[in-house]
């Protein structure tokens, strides 16, 4: 047997017993030598594949993966939750939005009820006394509770088809319309309106909505902020 031949066939098996084998071996010193230092070779790497595995390895790889799979789920939840918490104040900035949008400006309708009536209201002469407001303003649950001056008119009217109190009076030197409308939902009762030389600005109270209407240049927030001081609704 060649030497070529020799350390192909004890590459592939270094534990080879066939007989030309273990001829040239006998026969040759350099073959031995080389045929131990192969064999010595096979042995360490042979005991390096010999890995114990750990009896708890199995218990091990399931518990990663649970825990994995639940790091997972939690990443999984954040998410959704941002998601539903993104949509849902998206939905109620848009409802809110809408609702605004939709709410009856109650100091333009009160601008369009005085121009309506025309000099009716605005011309009465009626010398009303505060006790006689006081008794209409009962069954809006409130009351004047000081002098606001002369008060020319004062008469329940269908304000947006809801019973409301109209009132024309005469505060320092200005005169305006003064409506107190039961509260709802369905008015923005902040409003402020210009429209065609008159001005009205409403007022939230208790139970109720102040709108005070001026003809143009005419002090409406001044008016406005001494009304709500002199109006009292019960809770």
């Amino acid at each position: 047997m060649d030497d070529l031949e020799f350390r192909r066939t004890v590459y592939a098996n270094p534990n080879c017993t066939d007989e030309k084998v273990l001829k040239a071996v006998a026969e040759d010193p350099k073959k031995q030598a080389f045929l131990r230092e192969l064999k010595l070779l096979d042995k360490k790497m042979h005991q390096a594949s010999q890995v114990e595995v750990p009896s708890d390895l199995a218990s091990k790889l399931i518990l990663r993966q649970t825990m994995q799979t639940h790091i997972e789920s939690k990443k999984r939840n954040r998410i959704q939750l941002a998601l539903a918490a993104s949509v849902a104040f998206i939905m109620g900035v848009s409802f809110t939005m809408w609702q605004q949008h939709n709410l009856i400006n109650i100091s333009e309708h009160a601008i369009a009820h005085v121009k309506f009536e025309g000099n009716y209201a605005l011309e009465a002469h009626e010398n009303i006394s505060l006790e006689q407001v006081n008794a209409k303003l009962a069954s809006f649950g409130g009351e004047l509770t000081d002098d606001i001056g002369q008060i020319y008119y004062a008469n329940f009217c269908d304000f947006d088809n809801i019973r409301s109190l109209h009132m024309v009076i005469q505060l320092g030197d200005e005169k305006l319309t003064v409506f107190v409308v039961p509260k709802n939902e369905k008015y923005d009762n902040k409003s402020i309106s210009h429209a065609k030389g008159y001005e009205g600005q409403a007022i939230n109270l208790k139970r109720a909505n102040l709108v005070v209407v001026g003809e143009e240049g005419t002090d409406v927030t001044k008016a406005k902020s001494v009304l709500s001081k002199k109006f009292k609704f019960s809770a």
